[in-house]
């Protein structure tokens, strides 16, 4: 391709944006989409799937970059007389969590055929919005999924029918906060720390034989008091579980005689233990829950996004397909405060 091809994509790139009605493909084919348009794309993601819309996602402008992170200690200051010097070390220890996408890179194939193109209502110069459609949806699905599930030492991705591959090369929430993450220098509450904290509190629900239990509000009271109360935020602050174990809880709930498991049954009470929300996440691991502020949940998308297109080849003539289209992007996961949050592990699948 010359030079002069290429600065003519690059240009055509810097006009495109996924927000833009009418789309084709050929204005977004290239070897990387302008930074405007990964944000964009972005966007649409946390629409598309709730629990992206909660959690703390991003473009990133380096492969591997490092977020500054102080600690929170009870007091964090010192005194100075008059006429003295500020000579007192201060409490506030300062240390970092870092996103890495370096070999991390993802992408997913779309093939539609033609004969789609003549069973839609899209036209031929809309069918590019339809594709970009079809990225956007699939994209925030399997990113969520990731998100969660990889690397996690019960319910991964490969549990569920992924690629070995896919937990090996992502660690999810889950698996950071049970320690995965051995590349940041992470500071932690001055009360439990003792030099760099590497997992998240957490609250085993097994019976002391590796047996795991069901869900209790004997479970949601231990979590609460593990977690510091210095991060408890009625507000912000959830629950996120599988929804067959928010099922099954409202189930026990029913059960009560009195009126709130009256209120349960028939939808007029939401299920707040002790004030705080539960939030069932489609594609969470059943064996766990955590006890966070979303928002201390980060996904990092590397900021050059790459869109190619092939539209003249045997596969796609013998198949009649009306192109191939790939989507490539790098992308990292985050907890941004581990000592934020607290783990539940061991809890009894309600559906086996």
């Amino acid at each position: 391709m010359s030079s002069n091809t290429i600065d003519a994509v690059r240009q055509q790139n810097q006009q495109a944006s996924l927000s833009q009605k009418d789309i084709g493909l050929t204005e977004l084919d290239g070897f990387q989409l302008p930074s405007d348009v990964t944000q964009e794309f972005l966007t649409r993601m946390q629409k598309e799937i709730n629990l992206l819309g909660q959690v703390d996602t991003m473009t990133m402008e380096r492969l591997e970059q490092e977020v500054p992170k102080f600690g929170v200690p009870q007091l964090s200051g010192s005194t100075r007389a008059e006429e003295g010097t500020r000579t007192n070390n201060s409490a506030a220890e300062s240390g970092y969590v870092k996103f890495n996408a370096t070999d991390k890179s993802y992408y997913i194939l779309v093939e539609p055929k033609r004969d789609a193109l003549k069973n839609t209502h899209y036209g031929p110069d809309q069918f590019g919005n339809y594709i970009v459609d079809e990225f956007v949806q699939r994209w925030a699905n399997d990113i969520a999924l990731i998100g969660m599930r990889a690397g996690a030492a019960s319910g991964n991705l490969q549990s569920i029918g992924g690629a070995a591959s896919l937990d090996s090369t992502w660690n999810g929430w889950v698996a950071l906060a049970e320690g995965a993450d051995t590349a940041s220098d992470r500071i932690g509450l001055e009360d439990t720390d003792a030099g760099e904290v590497d997992t998240m509190p957490t609250v085993d629900n097994t019976d002391g034989s590796g047996n795991p239990q069901a869900l209790s509000t004997t479970v949601f009271n231990d979590t609460i008091t593990k977690l510091d109360s210095r991060y408890r935020d009625t507000d912000r602050t959830k629950f996120l579980m599988n929804p067959d174990q928010v099922q099954q809880y409202a189930m026990n709930l029913t059960q009560r005689e009195d009126p709130l498991g009256s209120a349960v049954i028939f939808g007029d009470s939401d299920l707040t233990p002790f004030s705080y929300d539960i939030v069932g996440v489609n594609g969470w691991p059943t064996e766990y829950a955590m006890f966070v502020d979303p928002d201390n949940l980060a996904y990092g998308l590397f900021e050059n996004m790459e869109l190619d297109q092939t539209t003249d080849t045997d596969k796609v003539h013998e198949e009649r397909l009306h192109s191939r289209n790939w989507m490539e992007g790098q992308f990292d996961f985050q907890i941004k405060e581990m000592q934020a949050g607290a783990l539940v592990t061991g809890l009894a699948d309600p559906t086996a």
